[in-house]
């Protein structure tokens, strides 16, 4: 499986993303996909039609993880083995999504990522 971080979520729908090709390239190739419930909520962070949100969901067969408790304790202890930076909450909690599902990580921020790999998390390349 294969989470899809907000970026190419985003970049998927719209094809005068700056990440569009790439995002069209990581959904091509094997799936299945899905997402975390932290990424799906960055994507819903401005005014998304409808009709994106449709073609969005069709791609996630694999669902939307949920944020339960041991998500949320995994999250905590990535933020606090990394360095506790406030701008990294979110991409803890992604990542700690991630790694419970067993999921690699599509993202085209992989510098924000990086720091979580020798925890657990595995991010599928998206060149």
């Amino acid at each position: 499986m294969i989470h899809l971080d907000a970026n190419l979520l985003i970049a998927i729908i719209r094809p005068t993303d700056f990440h569009y090709t790439r995002g069209q390239r990581v959904i091509s190739g094997p799936g299945p996909f899905g997402c975390s419930a932290v990424a799906w909520m960055e994507f819903h962070s401005k005014p998304v039609h409808p009709r994106d949100v449709a073609v969005t969901q069709s791609i996630l067969s694999a669902g939307i993880t949920p944020f339960d408790e041991a998500t949320a304790a995994l999250a905590g202890e990535l933020y606090y083995r990394t360095g506790s930076k406030r701008r990294t909450r979110l991409d803890t909690m992604i990542a700690a999504s991630a790694i419970l599902a067993g999921a690699g990580l599509a993202t085209t921020n992989t510098d924000d990522f990086a720091a979580f790999i020798p925890h657990g998390l595995r991010l599928h390349p998206t060149d």
